[in-house]
């Protein structure tokens, strides 16, 4: 197993908040470009299906080595905003909104909580997927690619990874008891053009281990003398703590992750210090309930970690807190909460007009219906 200390999650996707931005609106710029210079060469419709169902579109992955050439990307035109026919493109914060919504559905097509109960897997499973997901879209934009075929192709890709395997086949029966079908035969193909945006760095780290992990050690180290200073019980018992007492904690900051992984929190810090800030919002979420103790967790790591700079890493976990904070309120990408549906329908009927993919499937409906009755019949009842 790799050491997180030197995987590529580490090194290549973690990124200051004002740069995930930047990815995202380069991301875009390079859709635009490109499906404006289709209009250019003036390729026909036919042209454009066979690019979509060969698998002939652009995949990007600059944002592993976007600090790199920040500066570059930066100076680069920023391209039409419009179709040549006036139809306007998506802006960078609508995707991610698209992006966001797509990623808050993993858990109900794989995890513990899947509406099939044959995709029914750990919590890491649709963490890794949305992790996935998320890194895709750093680079690729949803006109380009079917962001909902790309969501299923990630949990696909993630069960293999977290060696949680599952048949596509059952994927496909998942989407259409969500209602939002995705055949067998896009799945595939959407699994390649993902491992290609990701530059096939499919190892994720995420907070549950740590969470758990800091927890067994609370549990052992605060019935040493010098941790039992560091809990305090609303009754003012000074007992021991004993085995369930961290539970209550330990369950709460579980949750609180569980709105993180489908989150940006992920590409913005460590897996350990989301792990420790989930740690203290959940104990604060426990003051004074009963039989429930409160922990000083700043004062725990400084008595762990003696050499460490307490105050630099006390004002790192108080930013992550104050974001975990916030999740509920639907920022930094969390789909679980506040998602206006109708401004996402507004984006999908926007998305239609300007995508790539999904023209096809229209065109061959239009044929059907032209086969069946004749262009004079159908020309007949529209007049």
């Amino acid at each position: 197993m790799c050491d997180p200390a030197d995987s590529s999650q580490l090194k290549e996707w973690l990124f200051p908040p004002e740069d995930l931005e930047l990815c995202r609106s380069r991301a875009n710029r390079v859709a635009r470009k490109y499906l404006d210079a289709q209009r250019d060469e003036q390729e026909t419709e036919d042209a454009i299906n066979n690019n979509t169902k060969y698998g002939n579109v652009p995949v990007e992955c600059f944002a592993r080595h976007f600090i790199a050439n920040k500066i570059t990307f930066q100076s680069e035109d920023d391209g039409p905003l419009q179709t040549s026919d006036g139809r306007t493109f998506l802006t960078p914060d609508e995707e991610s909104l698209l992006v966001s919504f797509y990623a808050s559905k993993l858990p109900s097509l794989i995890g513990p909580m899947a509406q099939l109960p044959r995709l029914r897997r750990e919590p890491k499973v649709p963490a890794t997927a949305a992790m996935l997901l998320r890194r895709f879209y750093l680079s690729n934009s949803v006109m380009i690619h079917d962001p909902k075929t790309v969501m299923v192709s990630a949990a696909f890709l993630a069960s293999k990874v977290e060696d949680a395997m599952t048949d596509v086949r059952y994927l496909e029966e998942g989407t259409n008891l969500m209602n939002a079908p995705v055949p067998l035969s896009e799945i595939i193909p959407a699994e390649i053009h993902l491992l290609s945006g990701v530059n096939f760095a499919l190892l994720c780290f995420h907070p549950y281990k740590a969470v758990l992990a800091i927890t067994e050690d609370l549990r052992t180290y605060l019935k040493s003398e010098r941790g039992r200073t560091l809990v305090q019980f609303s009754d003012g018992s000074d007992r021991l703590i004993v085995g369930q007492d961290l539970k209550p904690m330990h369950d709460a900051a579980q949750a609180i992750v569980n709105d993180v992984v489908v989150s940006d929190i992920p590409m913005l810090y460590t897996p350990g210090q989301i792990g420790l800030a989930a740690l203290m919002v959940a104990n604060d979420q426990q003051e004074g309930k009963e039989g429930v103790p409160q922990i000083d967790i700043i004062g725990y790591l400084s008595q762990r970690f003696e050499t460490a700079n307490i105050n630099k890493m006390s004002f790192l976990l108080n930013e992550i807190c104050g974001k975990l904070q916030e999740l509920k309120e639907g920022k930094y990408g969390c789909g679980n909460y506040n998602l206006d549906m109708q401004v996402l329908k507004g984006i999908h009927k926007k998305l239609k007009k300007v995508r790539l993919w999904g023209a096809k499937d229209k065109k061959k409906k239009r044929k059907k219906e032209e086969g069946e009755d004749g262009p004079e019949t159908k020309k007949a009842r529209t007049s």
